[in-house]
């Protein structure tokens, strides 16, 4: 039987050889002879540089668009099955025989002339160039250094993924930003009381080991399931009490002084029934003390209730950490009050409950933490997340475990929750469910926003075999949507980018990041005939609906805000081409200081940029379009320029990015 299939692999390689009649019989036996045969496509010109050479290509870079750019790797190399006639022997005439290389006697390495077959697909991965994904130095800013040769690599990188803008590693750097995301903050609504009572310090002191879900709004003694006093924590914003060093999010993540909030109860305990924990009162006395100051909202003639304080008692004064009784107090110690005040606190002013806040550190080469950071230190310059945002990350609560390794903070990678409880099971050894739970409900922590919508396994923390979902947090009011990130009206609204560099760019990676870049406007992708479906609705449907990226195309609009509220720009543009142009006020022709406008950038007769020619070029009236000029140095417009200037950076709707490569034969 083995000497029969080795038989039968002959044939089959040995028919490979036949040439292209032999082929074309067994197609119309097929049923498919029907079909045309295209012609080759145009040899080394923007948008497929086609050179007719197999190629393989890498990236490396960010976590967050990693298993993405694995499936649409996996998509354009398949298309690759539809691509060209491979070369079977030496002395075929081959497709680009400019290529030194092209001489060689090398099988299956060229595309051969004329050769095509009527399956073939000219407008998808026709060179059969293979994609692989990086994961050394997984980042996005480790992924930029590497493309720059600033970090090393044990691969070649073409090009990088990148979860945040250009970072300037090197002075080529082009990105084209195919996607939009957002990084919300996320909370775990557990109950750890359904594991029991904590024993182990310092969870045993919060309200004897009962626990219950903080985020919720739960209080020291309230019910664990329920009802709660406390308000849900809905919102982390950095524009509040004034922004910047003040706002609840600064104070979260990045102060590192006494504004620091670092107890559940600042974000939860906001009133009308206000906590008020370990209050000191004297048997006989009205005088109520505590560590610190009595919130603002606490005023003469609200209701105090609490062990010791008779039936009817109000408030009668209150001066920083002094309040008196409107009765004296019938027992000496240490209490728990609740004052009944007439307005809630502000999220990041409430009292303190004895809870910990702890801030989950994530990866600081990822451009998930350089997101957020931005958004926490916004308005600030040179504060405490001017680094990166894990200032306050938490380490070990457990004193038999915080040493060692243990004992520094705990920083997790980008977008993965399940590290909650990774990071629990390390501090609390199993079986202690019950402080795994603790930790993991009173954690903070940031993820990407596609990753959380389509990775259930990502978006939840185990405890004890059972999952429990993060929650999204808003943001300055703001929930990440398709809307909110394509608007950049989401604080953290960010784009998702390909990296190239213009000096070195392969005609194999500019092909490829057209591809993605392109909305089947500049071209046509063809169909997969593995699926019946065509290459750019699969290649949509990868991006939007399985890993909840809104897509960007080279047609893409300019957002109605240019940088959110994370203070990095988050352009939804970077996938059309952007030239630097020359335009004369009252003239319909603009002008490029050196070479030729690229040959595809007239699409059915012209080009409607988001208001204008160029959609970050103001100097045309709106529904501007080219009306010919492809391919020489000199474009003819439909309206007339309203300004003279010189090397303006002009967005060509409808036209992918890489207008030109480097190296045109690789």
């Amino acid at each position: 039987m083995h000497r029969h299939k080795q038989s039968l692999r002959g044939h089959f390689l040995r028919a490979a050889t036949i040439g292209v009649a032999g082929l074309t019989a067994s197609l119309m036996v097929a049923g498919v002879a029907a079909a045309s045969t295209p012609a080759d496509p145009p040899g080394g010109v923007a948008p497929h540089f086609y050179n007719g050479n197999v190629e393989g290509i890498r990236d490396t870079g960010s976590d967050t668009t990693f298993f993405l750019m694995q499936r649409i790797g996996d998509l354009y190399t398949g298309a690759g099955l539809y691509g060209c006639t491979l070369n079977a022997s030496a002395g075929q005439t081959l497709y680009n025989s400019s290529d030194p290389a092209s001489t060689t006697s090398n099988e299956e390495f060229f595309c051969l002339s004329g050769q095509n077959v009527s399956t073939t697909d000219v407008n998808d991965n026709w060179d059969r160039t293979e994609v692989t994904e990086g994961v050394d130095d997984v980042g996005s800013g480790a992924g930029q250094n590497q493309l720059c040769a600033a970090l090393s690599t044990p691969l070649t990188v073409d090009f990088a993924r990148s979860s945040k803008p250009s970072t300037g590693a090197c002075s080529t750097e082009v990105q084209t930003g195919y996607a939009k995301d957002g990084v919300p903050i996320v909370s775990y609504p557990i109950n750890p009381n359904v594991y029991g009572t904590s024993t182990t310090a310092p969870y045993s002191s919060i309200n004897g080991g009962v626990v219950g879900p903080v985020s919720k709004g739960w209080l020291p003694g309230d019910s664990p399931a329920g009802p709660y006093t406390g308000s849900p924590l809905n919102n982390i914003a950095n524009n509040d009490n004034g922004g910047g060093a003040s706002s609840t999010a600064y104070r979260l993540w990045c102060a590192t002084d006494s504004s620091r909030i670092t107890d559940w109860g600042s974000l939860t305990n906001l009133g009308p029934s206000l906590l008020i924990i370990k209050a000191s009162t004297t048997s006989g006395s009205p005088t109520v003390t505590i560590s610190g100051n009595f919130q603002s909202t606490v005023a003469s003639g609200q209701t105090v209730t609490g062990t010791g304080i008779p039936s009817g008692t109000t408030v009668s004064s209150v001066s920083g950490g002094t309040l008196t009784l409107s009765n004296n107090a019938t027992a000496t110690g240490t209490v728990n009050l609740t004052i009944t005040t007439t307005t809630k606190l502000a999220v990041g002013q409430g009292a303190p409950i004895g809870v910990a806040i702890r801030i989950m550190g994530v990866n600081t080469a990822s451009g998930t933490e350089a997101t957020f950071a931005s958004y926490a230190e916004s308005g600030v310059s040179g504060g405490g997340c001017s680094s990166n945002m894990d200032t306050n990350a938490a380490s070990d609560p457990n004193p038999a475990t915080d040493t060692g390794d243990n004992s520094t903070p705990h920083i997790a990678l980008e977008n993965n929750s399940d590290q909650m409880n990774e990071f629990a099971v390390g501090d609390w050894p199993s079986p202690d469910f019950v402080d795994q739970a603790i930790e993991v409900s009173t954690t903070l922590y940031i993820e990407s926003n596609g990753v959380l919508n389509t990775n259930p396994y990502a978006a939840a923390s185990t405890i004890d075999g059972t999952s429990y979902s993060a929650t999204k947090v808003e943001e300055n009011g703001s929930n990440p949507t398709s809307g909110t990130e394509l608007q950049n009206t989401y604080p953290t609204a960010r784009t998702l980018f390909n990296i190239y560099l213009s000096n070195t760019v392969r005609a194999s990676t500019g092909g490829f990041l057209n591809w993605i870049c392109d909305g089947n406007t500049n071209f046509s992708k063809g169909l997969d005939n593995t699926t019946g479906l065509n290459f750019d609705q699969e290649l949509g449907n990868l991006i939007a609906t399985t890993f909840g990226f809104p897509r960007l195309t080279d047609e893409s609009t300019a957002p109605s805000i240019s940088t959110p509220a994370d203070g990095i720009a988050a352009p939804n543009t970077a996938c059309a081409a952007s030239i630097l142009v020359n335009t004369t006020s009252g003239s319909d022709q603009i002008t490029l200081a050196s070479g030729a406008f690229p040959p595809d950038i007239v699409n059915a007769g012209g080009l409607v940029g988001g208001g204008s020619v160029g959609v970050t070029d103001a100097n045309f009236p709106a529904g501007t379009t080219v009306v010919s000029g492809a391919g020489t140095s000199t474009l003819t417009l439909s309206n007339n320029a309203t300004a003279t200037t010189t090397g303006v950076s002009t967005s060509f709707s409808g036209v992918p990015a890489v207008t030109a490569v480097a190296n045109p034969q690789t």
